[in-house]
């Protein structure tokens, strides 16, 4: 079979020659290689390839310390940490070393390894690279200097994803998808997205597959799409210009998916009848049209279709795909799984820490659930959480909870955060454990978001078993629990931060935080962070013990009404309506984020489309609040002073918001005026609206007090003649 192409190939090229095209025949020498090795790759392993060849490879020693360091520091290393009492490391080394024994065949000409260290041998190693359990498998790298040289270390750069089942063939995927990550070498690899047919299509959209697919669809025919891969001089049509440096990132793309999910590319030009079925009609009549990415999941993970729509980067693509591909495997986690996906902590140190740059900033959500009640009703929620989830910008993972530990957990971060918060001698805070409840309680199935190195856990409090089943209502507490407790806020997530009043209503009263640092000083950064973790855990629970005691002097309020109904012997009806009468959950009003802006790289923010805050105006260790509309800021204390990164004086900024005094000028962003002017900024607030009634106001003014001047001017002159009676007369003669 491989022969028969080959000399297809060759004849083709000779055909080609024989009309003097000779750059086609060096093109197509190379694809004939690049086919064979795909060939070679994707084959079954059979012949030479037997597994009586392939058990004559032999699995290397495992590890020690020191050869530990030099492999890794060289080539890109997958490890197994194992120990020989371990029955799960028992019952995985068959699949291990069959896995070894197919890399070995696959890839023995790239700088890639596999290896095993065995942890009662070497505990010291094992301790030093923070392994919990068995068998864990991470991938190592080595340290690259600024010229992109070995520096003779290695670092952790990833761990085999949990969600995928341990098989010699995803093994080995894995190792491919390293490869095209962070091997130069590899870059020619030959691409993993397969031409698919119109049935592979029907399979994936009705979820009839049973590996996620990243599907790819393309204005353009066979034809085209095999003469760009023979490097022929046909190309795609003049309405999709841009479709050949697409297509040459969607091959790198599929080689960097390979253990998550399958890659596909769809020929529309030749089934336009399928993706005018799949509302790809656009590419029909569109003058210029990019292909278009969709991701199909199988029908068991509860939601089948995911439409791409962000920009066309290898990096970010990749990050969505497996983002979906994590949360929507659903995986239960205990309480104790969860310090195994993110750094989560029920307590936190009076000092600042190392943190590693850039910060991973995850948010956990976590579907908590009775094991012994729950319903498939109960999980329909999933897939729209799903949905929700995914079109969040940031780190964000789903997980379903059974574990009461996990209630527990939320119970003694509570505890512990006032603590954290006790920083000042001057102004001490004692636990309200009646607050702790109202903020906490629920009915289960909830929902729980946990988020890296906060005490502060969003909870969805389910009081009713109706309240699983309003969507909207969780999609909305889902956007609003999406942010990290504190993270880089960076040109890409401005339109995260900050949204457009007329399309969300409900942020009314939100602000967030920036402070300024220098990433360059981590050491300062780190201490920076520190002061900012404090206040945004302090003004959390002020916050919730205001709008505590705002509902408990409704409640009072509301049993009084109720005493003076009974008193007078009304009706029932009107009794009872007065009991029921609901008391509004305050709890997630005036809502404050916290991040932080790089000052150093903080003029790629003067790119950013109806971005007016101009970073330029502010040094590191400055602070800014602005609302989350991007209407309003304010940049000076109570005292009308600079405000800086200084729990005191930012949480008194909060405060006085909060409790809404009046005491904090208001600022406009992007208004000029000030001073005397300072009124022109309600003009400015409202853009060109703002600016055209205030010509009208102006022009109405002038021509009432033009009017009102001739009248006095009329006025004047009846009564001038009026006067003029009393003139003695001129002479004829004058």
């Amino acid at each position: 079979m491989k022969l028969n192409r080959l000399s297809l190939l060759y004849f083709t090229a000779s055909a080609v020659v024989a009309n003097n095209n000779l750059m086609l025949n060096v093109n197509l020498a190379k694809r004939s290689q690049d086919l064979a090795k795909r060939e070679e790759a994707e084959a079954p392993l059979s012949d030479s390839n037997s597994d009586a060849s392939l058990e004559q490879i032999e699995l290397p020693p495992t590890l020690g310390k020191d050869e530990f360091d030099a492999v890794t520091s060289k080539n890109l290393v997958l490890v197994e940490f194992y120990s020989p009492y371990c029955s799960h490391c028992k019952s995985f080394f068959p699949t291990w070393q069959k896995a070894y024994r197919i890399f070995k065949t696959k890839f023995a000409n790239l700088n890639t390894d596999m290896r095993q260290v065995n942890c009662i041998e070497n505990g010291d190693l094992c301790e030093r690279e923070s392994i919990e359990f068995y068998p864990n498998i991470l991938l190592y790298a080595p340290v690259l200097d600024k010229d992109g040289k070995p520096t003779g270390k290695s670092k952790n750069i990833g761990s085999f994803p949990r969600t995928l089942e341990k098989t010699e063939a995803n093994l080995v995927s894995y190792i491919q998808e390293s490869l095209a990550d962070y091997d130069s070498e590899s870059a020619s690899m030959p691409s993993a997205s397969k031409e698919m047919s119109v049935d592979e299509i029907l399979k994936a959209v009705s979820g009839e597959i049973t590996k996620p697919i990243f599907v790819s669809f393309w204005q353009a025919t066979k034809k085209q799409w095999n003469s760009v891969d023979l490097g022929g001089k046909v190309r795609f049509s003049d309405n999709c210009i841009d479709c050949l440096h697409v297509k040459q990132l969607w091959d790198k793309l599929s080689n960097k998916i390979v253990s998550l999910a399958d890659s596909g590319h769809f020929l529309c030009s030749d089934y336009p009848k399928v993706c005018e079925k799949l509302e790809l009609d656009s590419f029909k009549d569109a003058k210029r049209s990019s292909p278009k990415f969709i991701m199909f999941l199988p029908k068991d993970r509860k939601a089948i279709r995911f439409d791409y729509d962000g920009p066309v980067d290898v990096a970010k693509m990749k990050w969505w795909v497996n983002k979906l591909f994590v949360n929507s495997a659903y995986e239960v986690v205990s309480a104790k799984g969860i310090t195994e996906v993110m750094e989560f902590t029920k307590t936190l140190r009076h000092e600042p820490f190392a943190q590693n740059y850039p910060l991973k900033s995850k948010v956990t959500v976590v579907f908590f659930f009775d094991v012994n009640a729950v319903t498939p009703e109960d999980e329909a929620v999933l897939p729209y959480m799903l949905r929700t989830l995914q079109k969040s910008p940031f780190n964000i993972q789903l997980y379903k909870g059974k574990h009461n530990r996990i209630l527990e957990n939320i119970q003694t971060m509570g505890e512990n955060l006032i603590s954290y918060i006790n920083y000042d001698e001057s102004e001490k805070y004692e636990f309200n454990e009646a607050m702790q409840i109202a903020t906490s309680i629920t009915q289960v199935p909830t929902i729980v978001v946990l988020k890296e190195n906060s005490l502060i856990p969003e909870i969805y409090q389910n009081f009713a078993l109706e309240q699983m089943r309003k969507y909207d209502e969780i999609e909305k507490f889902l956007e609003r629990a999406q942010y990290p407790f504190i993270a880089e806020l960076t040109p890409e997530l401005v339109s995260a931060y900050f949204v457009d009043p007329d399309y969300a209503l409900d942020i009314a009263d939100a602000k967030v935080v920036i402070i300024f640092v220098d990433l360059d000083n981590l050491k300062e950064t780190d201490e920076a962070l520190y002061r900012l973790s404090l206040v945004a855990h302090e003004y959390n629970f002020l916050k919730k013990s205001y709008y505590f005691n705002k509902i408990l002097e409704q409640r009072a309020s509301k049993e009084e009404e109720v005493e003076k109904l009974k008193a007078k012997n009304a009706e029932t009806l009107k009794i009872m309506t007065a009991m029921r009468k609901q008391v509004p959950h305050l709890f997630n009003n005036d809502d404050v984020v916290f991040t932080f802006i790089n000052k150093p790289t903080s003029k790629n923010f003067r790119y950013v489309k109806g971005w007016r805050i101009r970073p330029d105006d502010y040094d590191v260790g400055d602070a800014i609040v602005v609302s989350k509309d991007h209407r309003y800021f304010w940049d000076t204390d109570l005292n009308n002073k600079k405000l800086r990164n200084e729990p005191k004086q930012i949480k008194s900024v909060l405060m006085s918001l909060l409790h809404k005094d009046n005491n904090m000028q208001l600022k406009f962003v992007g208004s000029p005026y000030g001073g005397l002017f300072y009124f022109m900024n309600y003009v400015h607030d409202f853009g060109i609206v703002g600016y055209l009634g205030f010509i009208v106001v102006v022009y109405a003014l002038i021509h009432i007090s033009m009017r009102l001047r001739r009248r006095r001017y009329r006025s004047q002159g009846i009564i001038g003649v009026n006067n003029g009676a009393f003139l003695p007369k001129k002479s004829n003669k004058d």
